[in-house]
């Protein structure tokens, strides 16, 4: 490098160079390719890797956000809440701190317990924060909780709302929601994260309002 900069035809090769590069990122080419690993088409993701994507995908939700909309839902105080998705346990521990005393939370699969019908006629409110893995399993998880005819209390993206997803799978009617001004979250012994854009996607819970703000 050093040769090149104090000669002279090592300057006219270090402007063309960078001439190249400049034309390369106008037209969104990459100027230097970088080595790929040889793909095999048939090749899908370890289960290990899928769990990592999931494990990755879920948060806490913190007290203080459970605290913000717990007051809404005093009509379940003794009735029985399954949280069914399990993060590290501890939301269960915010809900019973706030006077939900019967509250499920096992780490089981979702889908799996769902089969288990007296369980499920069992259960007054499905509330929880539900991973947002792709399009396709939070599809899944509202189609499989609107299937239940039960009430339940979900933490979405607010892009939800606008989703046809929604109107198709629901009755409109049935809808309601509540926009909390952040959502305090946090990963396993670290500090929390204030979460904007989120709702709380209520089904078959009669709230005093359809649209909420706290």
């Amino acid at each position: 490098l050093k040769s090149e900069i104090t000669s002279r035809g090592g300057r006219h090769s270090m402007g063309k160079k960078r001439k190249r590069v400049a034309q390369a990122e106008h037209t969104g080419s990459h100027f230097t390719k970088k080595k790929q690993a040889p793909r095999d088409s048939k090749e899908s993701p370890s289960p290990s890797a899928k769990k990592l994507s999931v494990i990755n995908d879920e948060w806490q939700t913190c007290l203080k956000s459970w605290e913000d909309i717990a007051p809404l839902f005093q009509s379940y105080r003794k009735k029985k809440i399954w949280m069914p998705f399990y993060y590290d346990g501890e939301c269960a521990k915010h809900l019973r701190s706030l006077g939900f005393k019967d509250v499920y939370h096992k780490k089981q699969d979702f889908f799996q317990k769902l089969s288990d019908t007296a369980f499920v006629q069992s259960v007054d409110l499905i509330w929880d924060n539900p991973p947002y893995t792709g399009a396709n399993l939070k599809e899944r998880v509202l189609r499989a909780l609107v299937k239940t005819s039960k009430p339940f209390v979900m933490l979405l993206p607010s892009s939800i709302l606008h989703s046809k997803l929604l109107q198709d799978i629901a009755d409109p009617s049935l809808i309601q929601c509540i926009i909390p001004r952040r959502v305090l979250v946090r990963k396993t012994g670290q500090n929390t994260v204030p979460f904007k854009y989120l709702v709380w996607l209520c089904y078959r819970t009669s709230l005093p309002r359809d649209l909420l703000f706290v």
